[in-house]
């Protein structure tokens, strides 16, 4: 259930339970549209940790004050980008860009000069008895650098280089909320935030203070570094930004030890039989009975399945155009017990329709995080289940259909070359191997591959 305003009812305002009734309540407040790029979401959204409806409606009101106080200073510059003296800086520097001759130029530049000097005096004069010498001249300074050109903001040309990335949404908000964190450690720790002046020890000592000291996971440092490592790279090879102070930076990968398939660490599994033919019984809604059908008889995964087109269900084949790998990219055959849904989907729609056309479009163009949810209720209600004492999730969700269905074609003796191509799964040698079929039988080979998967009776 989700509302946010007063009803017959009562007084539902920020308030949301996404998991359905009996769950826990959520305190909820919508970002505007102009601040979504900034936060990465069209709203925020807080776990009240209680089921209780009278105890919720108590203790949103401080919840919502902290979220609305978020939305604010999202909207608010970031480390030096609202400092006055730097705004004025650009100006200046702009003025000199456009100058028309040397002459307006030279000129531009004794003012700039007067003017860094009047910066250094005013801001020196109340702390003289501080002794207090260094922060002024490094203000006035980087007042004179910003304004000349020989200093550049952190963030320059973060946007020509997102557009000539191929990131998708989610990676390129990664990137600039990445970015920002860099010159807010910068603002904090009175570092120069100029291209610049990011040197190997200012990279090392972010990397150690900002994301080591506070235990972020390896594998978000990781991709927080690589971010900022080819966001460099990008500026050598194209604004002549010398040295890349982010190579070498990486975490090393943490040593794995052994570890109890079965305990809270061990890895997700496949559904059970009696798990699916509880899952495939229950009464769900007909976008959700699809999707997991769907998923059980191709091994596709649901943001895959959230993107089919009428057009990519032709030639009794699932087309899968966009994936991490080149292997993701692939047609996987309809199972014949698949061929209803299909047909009853594509029925008079236009070939750019999807077949899922009542999934909303999320910020990050991801189509199927509802529908996700509503598995996650639904596989909950019905009992279906492992979380382990210790373990952060349960280890069946609903990429447990696809494990189910890959578990399934290699029970059933199929070559596992030949089930990677159907998973979209990259490995070297099935590709090797698969390079002396043709098209055709390779598709053949596919879909005796599918057809060996049947769902559980009962």
């Amino acid at each position: 259930m989700e509302t946010g305003a007063t009803s017959g009812r009562g007084d539902y305002r920020y308030l949301t339970q996404p998991r359905g009734d009996g769950t826990t309540w959520y305190a909820t407040v919508e970002v505007p549209r102009t601040l979504r790029g900034v936060l990465g979401k069209k709203r925020l959204v807080r776990s009240l940790q209680t089921t209780n409806l009278d105890i919720a409606r108590a203790a949103r009101w401080g919840v919502v004050k902290d979220l609305k106080a978020e939305v604010t200073a999202a909207g608010r510059p970031k480390g030096d980008q609202g400092d006055p003296v730097i705004q004025e800086a650009l100006e200046w520097r702009e003025h000199i860009t456009r100058a028309d001759d040397e002459d307006e130029r030279e000129v531009l530049l004794d003012r700039i000069v007067e003017r860094a000097e009047a910066i250094d005096m005013a801001i020196r004069r109340p702390s003289l008895h501080d002794h207090d010498d260094e922060a002024p001249a490094d203000k006035a300074q980087a007042f004179l650098d910003l304004a000349t050109g020989k200093a550049t903001p952190l963030d320059a040309f973060l946007d020509r280089w997102l557009n000539a990335t191929t990131y998708n949404d989610k990676t390129k908000q990664e990137a600039r909320q990445t970015l920002q964190q860099f010159a807010d450690w910068c603002s904090e720790n009175r570092r120069r935030m100029f291209l610049e002046t990011v040197d190997d020890r200012v990279a090392a000592d972010f990397r150690d203070e900002a994301l080591v000291n506070r235990s972020m996971p390896w594998k978000t440092a990781n991709k927080k570094l690589s971010l900022l490592r080819q966001y460099w790279k990008w500026l050598g090879n194209n604004r002549g930004i010398k040295g890349n102070p982010w190579l070498g930076k990486s975490l090393p990968k943490l040593k794995r030890n052994r570890i109890d398939p079965d305990g809270p660490l061990g890895p997700e599994r496949a559904f059970t039989d009696e798990e699916m033919s509880t899952l495939l019984r229950g009464d769900p809604d007909l976008d959700l009975a699809d999707v997991m059908k769907i998923a059980a008889l191709s091994g596709m995964r649901i943001d895959e399945i959230g993107r089919l087109r009428v057009k990519d269900c032709r030639n009794d084949c699932f087309s899968v155009w966009k994936g991490k790998t080149d292997a993701a990219v692939r047609k996987v055959p309809i199972h014949s017990a698949l061929r209803k849904i299909v047909a009853r989907r594509t029925k008079g729609r236009s070939d750019d329709g999807y077949i899922f056309p009542d999934f909303p479009e999320g910020l990050d163009g991801n189509r199927t995080m509802a529908v996700s949810k509503r598995f996650y209720t639904y596989r909950r209600g019905l009992g279906v289940d492992d979380h382990r004492p210790g373990a952060r999730r349960s280890k069946v969700n609903f990429h447990s259909f696809r494990r189910w269905f890959a578990t399934k074609a290699e029970a059933s003796g199929q070559p596992p070359n030949v089930i990677f191509k159907v998973m979209g799964w990259d490995e070297k040698g099935a590709a090797q191997m698969l390079r002396t079929y043709s098209d055709a039988e390779l598709v053949d080979l596919k879909r005796k591959c599918v057809e060996a998967v049947r769902l559980p009776r009962g």
